[in-house]
């Protein structure tokens, strides 16, 4: 979806799947659609509709949503990110939350937790 684009692409979508799943039209009850505008609207976190909270850029990468060494783990208390608005950013299932725990666990529980091989 083009940003802020308004446009309804139900359709065009519907008739790809359709391509390689005859009768996947006749299956649908019902449909709604957001736009990227309204995905905006909805939660402005999603600037021009960009669900991942911004561009996977090395920048970004690097410093989302800020330069520290534990970006999962934030100024209060018993709070930790795990969306993809934090390191290592969107797209990569799992990791963002897997750091979020492990700082999660040495900072309130004083843990070390388990190595899985994921962090090299």
């Amino acid at each position: 979806m083009p940003r802020d684009s308004t446009l309804d692409l139900t359709e065009a979508i519907t008739a790809q799947i359709e391509r390689f799943a005859p009768g996947f039209r006749d299956l649908i009850l019902a449909s709604t659609h957001q736009s990227a505008r309204d995905m905006q609207n909805y939660n402005p976190n999603y600037i021009g509709g960009d669900i991942a909270a911004g561009a996977p850029s090395f920048k970004q990468l690097v410093v989302r949503p800020t330069l520290s060494p534990d970006p999962w783990r934030t100024p209060t208390t018993g709070i930790y990110l795990g969306s993809s608005s934090a390191s290592p950013g969107p797209g990569v299932t799992g990791l963002v939350g897997w750091h979020a725990a492990k700082s999660a666990l040495k900072h309130e529980f004083g843990l070390e937790p388990p190595e899985l091989g994921i962090d090299r």
